[in-house]
């Protein structure tokens, strides 16, 4: 089976997205300063954690798997664990979230780049179901 995406968004794409202030954070639980390398380290781990929830949500909604069944809310849990690593969104953030990424011309041309069109409803309405299931 053909994954979707790709295996990393390259720095220009990354630059264009925003998605390189990734690198620019501190975690929650350090303390101190952090070097370049370690930045660095943080950055493509959390990258690679896009990647892979991405590409899963993308083969469940390609392959026809509803957004309410438990595989499918596993990996929203996933992409919700995902934004923790920013900020820690309750119910109505995180349904905010959800509607931006289709109402949002630029978020939903992120979430469907190199992923099948429609992509971007099936993720807001499965975070809506994650969302009232699961978040206060």
């Amino acid at each position: 089976m053909q994954p979707f995406g790709s295996p990393g968004l390259d720095q220009a794409e990354a630059v264009d997205d925003g998605t390189a202030l990734i690198g620019n954070f501190t975690p929650a639980g350090v303390d101190g300063a952090m070097t370049p390398e370690q930045r660095k380290a943080i950055a493509q781990r959390i990258g690679e954690d896009w990647n892979r929830i991405s590409a899963a949500i993308a083969e469940l909604f390609a392959t026809g798997v509803p957004g309410n069944d438990p595989r499918t809310q596993q990996v929203i849990h996933d992409h919700y664990r995902w934004l923790c690593h920013f900020w820690t969104p309750d119910r109505a953030s995180y349904l905010r979230l959800a509607e931006m990424y289709v109402n949002q011309p630029k978020f939903r041309r992120r979430t469907e780049r190199r992923k099948p069109k429609g992509m971007a409803a099936y993720l807001r309405d499965a975070m809506i179901t994650y969302a009232w299931a699961k978040l206060r």
